[in-house]
């Protein structure tokens, strides 16, 4: 039987309208969202393609739990999946064995186990499938030969699966309305279990053990994981005292941020403080000024640090860094929301991104003209970035110290190179 939702076959090529069909169902609740949904990929589909496939499983968990609507699939491990998959080749296996079909070779179960498509499966003698296909309905072959072969083999919980099928086929109780199968073999429908809506509130709600299941999705990352402890180890930086107003007008002062090189020793992209620090001090140099670095203590954004960095720099001139990697070149007569450049796209940013940065703020020091620093964009960075960058940031602003003055640092030299 059909569902009248209709969410199952491809109803368009947009995603955008196929989201929007699906969702007059999803949210309110219908019996089922779909009566089934595909667990391979599109293009494997024969029957036609459904409006959702095995590509689109993690979404529609995703958005059961951030919707608290069961729409009828559950959060498996992935090591879950692998096991039954390879249980299940294997079993397909042993039923050819016993049935004299042409043989399943441990290659195939492999590739059966952790395939994405039929692409990943080896050839087959399809020709000799064929003839074994009809031989095979020609013995009368039925869904208890299939379990009593498993029995035999070995597969003794796969057998009971099989025929506990065929008990459901006789008695017909799942052609109910609404029917559901549950984990015991019982059917819940319309006819038993009525879903009996009256008014909001009321009808099936989802929660309980249930709810708690559908939460626990197996891609979940703890976010007091995502920056493990990476404050421990050998000092990066010391601090050399307050910082003063220089006096050199080839100076360019790199101010970092509170938590920089100290409880945060790494950029968003994953580049040390220590590395990133030199590439910008090797870019000052190759621009032909003179770097100093400094820590401002006082605040964790970005604007204010290049711009306190400038006030305190002989030129005027800084390139102030958080912890993340956001960057600016800044000087002391702009207002500190004004700036020379802007580098927001700190996950996309090498080493060598530091150094141009760093030249750029020598060329701006010394008067020369420069042209901005070219630099890639990406407009999902956010959205793929968007925890850890507020875990970052929100590390930063615990290291602030209101009203604390900027003070001297310099480069540690490891204990293990001396």
């Amino acid at each position: 039987l059909e569902v009248a939702s209709g969410n199952d076959a491809i109803a368009s090529h947009s995603e955008i309208r196929k989201t929007a069909k699906l969702m007059g169902q999803f949210l309110p609740g219908t019996d089922f969202v779909t009566s089934g949904y595909s667990v391979m990929p599109r293009r494997d589909n024969t029957f036609g393609g459904g409006n959702f496939a095995a590509d689109d499983l993690d979404e529609w968990l995703t958005v059961q739990r951030d919707w608290q609507v069961d729409a009828g699939i559950e959060p498996v491990s992935e090591e879950e999946i692998l096991r039954v998959r390879e249980r299940a080749a294997h079993a397909v296996q042993a039923v050819f064995q016993q049935l004299d079909l042409p043989p399943v070779s441990n290659e195939e179960v492999a590739a059966a186990a952790t395939g994405y498509d039929s692409s990943d499966m080896p050839d087959r003698d399809r020709a000799a499938d064929v003839e074994a296909a009809d031989e095979l309905l020609a013995r009368c072959v039925s869904g208890l030969d299939i379990a009593l072969a498993l029995d035999e083999r070995g597969f003794g919980e796969v057998a009971e699966a099989v025929l506990s099928m065929q008990r459901q086929r006789v008695s017909a109780d799942y052609l109910q309305t609404s029917s559901v199968i549950d984990a015991e073999g019982l059917v819940h429908s319309a006819v038993n279990d009525p879903n009996l809506y009256s008014g909001p509130g009321t009808g099936y709600r989802l929660e309980g053990a249930r709810w708690e299941l559908l939460q626990s999705l197996p891609n979940v990352v703890d976010p007091a994981e995502l920056l493990g402890e990476d404050a421990e180890g050998e000092p990066v930086v010391v601090e050399r005292g307050e910082a003063m107003k220089g006096d050199d007008s080839t100076e360019v002062v790199v101010a970092v941020g509170p938590a920089f090189a100290s409880a945060i020793r790494k950029t968003i992209n994953d580049l040390s403080h220590k590395a990133v620090l030199e590439s910008i001090c090797d870019g000052v140099r190759d621009g032909g000024g003179v770097p100093r670095v400094v820590r401002v203590r006082r605040v964790a954004d970005v604007a204010f640090i290049a711009h306190d960095g400038a006030r305190l720099s002989g030129s005027g001139i800084a390139l102030g860094i958080q912890s993340k990697g956001t960057a600016v070149i800044h000087r002391a007569d702009l207002e500190p929301l004004d700036n020379l450049e802007l580098f927001g796209m700190s996950p996309l940013y090498t080493l060598e991104s530091y150094r141009a940065m760093g030249r750029n703020a020598a060329g701006y020091a010394l008067g020369q003209r420069v042209g901005p620093v070219p630099t890639a964009l990406d407009n999902f960075a956010r959205a793929k970035l968007i925890v850890r960058t507020t875990l970052l940031h929100a590390r930063e602003t615990q290291a602030v110290q209101p009203g604390a003055v900027a003070v001297e640092l310099e480069l540690a030299v490891p204990v293990s190179s001396i």
